[in-house]
């Protein structure tokens, strides 16, 4: 057993299975209510209207951060000059440069 946290790719793809599993449900239940004539047709078609709201919040609900696992962040000074931040100094050409010798 360890510690480590599931992967994104792997936290999604689970999520996506279990999207895909409620709503073959769904499906299953429409199915259903055009089938059975009986008191429960309404069980049915209830859940497949209520499917979908519980399927999007699962599948957007996305597991908790490893305790512990936190850290601050300190942002780094660049120092390094920038085009656009106005400090850069026009350089004329030379007049050699454009003549042929």
């Amino acid at each position: 057993m360890t510690t480590v946290a599931a992967s994104r790719e792997e936290d999604q793809k689970q999520r996506l299975k279990q999207y895909l599993v409620t709503m073959s449900i769904r499906t299953v239940c429409f199915v259903l209510v055009i089938v059975i004539d009986d008191w429960y047709r309404w069980v049915f078609a209830a859940a497949a209207v209520f499917l979908p709201f519980f399927a999007v919040v699962a599948a957007n609900a996305v597991r908790p951060r490893v305790a512990g696992r936190r850290r601050m962040v300190t942002p780094q000074v660049d120092h390094t000059p920038l085009v656009t931040d106005g400090r850069d100094v026009y350089v004329p050409p030379d007049e050699d440069s454009g003549r042929r010798h």
